[in-house]
């Protein structure tokens, strides 16, 4: 009966597992009382999510944001960053001025910002793999340059209140800065335009969809991404790999007509 009921609901699939971890909830309360001898949510089969295919930036769109991007600012920046590095928001976020090597044209991610109850500190990034060296294009360093420059007149500004001077994104009083109000900057940005419909993690997708269709190797992608292992990314960027494969399926098949 609870198959048939959640199955002829015009719900969400999300929607209705968290209806039924109420109803198990009751049921479960209801058999602790002695109401009723067992629950009835035993063996219930909920509606499937469908799995929806993962959207990401085209090289013409991700030329577009980037014109969308083009004025220095902090927020700016940062969309550059996570486009061009491929990096998780906060690992960008805990970046230390240290931790960016113009010299060898390398960015070190040892850190990720951490928020807990509302409170903020650096922590070793998802897993051990995610500690690793991101090249540096010329383009970025440039970028990176021209922030650190805006940045010290900050600094000069607030003098010795600026509270994380070794960071490399903060809040404006130099303290650190957090996702939430990141992702809040990001999507007052990008409200009635073409790209209302992304996330920052849309980002580090697009980056990944970029390099594995240039033909790189999916070992190499996996390393810059940080992924715990090829096999993580292969799963995660399977539609993208079936796309590529057609791709090199048809330029075979043109070049042998």
């Amino acid at each position: 009966m609870l198959t048939r009921f959640f199955n002829e609901l015009s719900l969400n699939p999300s929607t209705c597992k968290k209806l039924y971890t109420i109803l198990e909830s009751i049921f479960t309360r209801a058999v602790e009382q002695g109401f009723i001898k067992e629950t009835p949510c035993r063996n219930v089969i909920l509606p499937k999510q469908d799995k929806v295919k993962r959207q990401s930036l085209t090289s013409e769109q991700a030329k577009e944001l980037l014109k969308m991007v083009e004025p220095y600012s902090q927020l700016n920046t940062i969309i550059k960053v996570l486009l061009f590095t491929g990096m998780r928001s906060g690992e960008a976020l805990g970046l230390q001025w240290q931790d960016i090597d113009f010299d060898r044209h390398l960015i070190h991610v040892v850190h990720s910002l951490a928020d807990v109850g509302g409170k903020h500190f650096l922590q070793e990034p998802k897993t051990k793999t995610s500690v690793r060296y991101i090249g540096m294009s010329a383009a970025l360093e440039t970028i990176l340059i021209e922030h650190r420059a805006e940045q010290e007149k900050v600094k000069a500004i607030v003098g010795e209140s600026y509270q994380y001077p070794d960071m490399v994104f903060t809040s404006a009083t130099g303290n650190y800065l957090d996702r939430a109000s990141l992702l809040t900057q990001f999507k007052r940005l990008i409200k009635d335009t073409d790209f209302s419909w992304a996330s920052l993690h849309t980002l580090r997708h697009a980056n990944a969809t970029l390099l594995i269709n240039n033909g790189v190797d999916l070992k190499i992608v996996s390393e810059h991404l940080g992924h715990s292992g090829v096999s993580v990314t292969a799963d995660t960027y399977a539609d993208v790999l079936a796309d590529t494969k057609k791709k090199v399926a048809d330029l075979i098949a043109l070049e042998l007509e």
